[in-house]
């Protein structure tokens, strides 16, 4: 009569059981982040893909146009992995540099960097053509 009086005990064990399944489904529902391996065409891939999302509606050559380059570093340092190495430079399409602001994150990188090619045009009547080359690496 002792065990089914001690209503403390229940307690715990319920709530154990509970924090075990909410610990199980966050395990299970949320996906695991991908890693980032020293493959030179995941890195490839990797500066296409985030200079053709930063592109969509015409951001990017906004940013180039207003010769915006802080605000333009900001977008890849959010939008890379922090363990990525990137510099960014920007031609015309006369192969001029363009940028006068260095366009990149600090630190030590491998021996392997991987550059991404990207053309961007301008949606304004000028129709400006820009030329990105963003090298990436990982950070050691």
């Amino acid at each position: 009569m002792k065990l089914i009086g001690n209503k403390k005990g229940q307690a715990r064990v319920i709530e154990a059981f509970f924090a075990s399944i909410l610990l199980f489904s966050c395990l299970t529902l949320i996906p695991p982040q991908p890693s980032i391996d020293d493959s030179s065409d995941n890195l490839s891939s990797l500066g296409h893909n985030i200079l053709l999302s930063l592109d969509s509606n015409g951001n990017l050559a906004h940013l180039i146009s207003n010769q915006n380059w802080s605000s333009l570093r900001s977008c890849l340092e959010s939008a890379l992995p922090l363990t990525v190495w990137f510099n960014l430079t920007v031609y015309d399409e006369s192969m001029n540099t363009l940028n006068d602001f260095p366009i990149c994150n600090a630190g030590s990188i491998s021996e392997k960097i991987v550059s991404t090619d990207y053309v961007c045009a301008s949606p304004s009547r000028d129709y400006d053509i820009y030329v990105l080359r963003l090298q990436l690496s990982l950070v050691e």
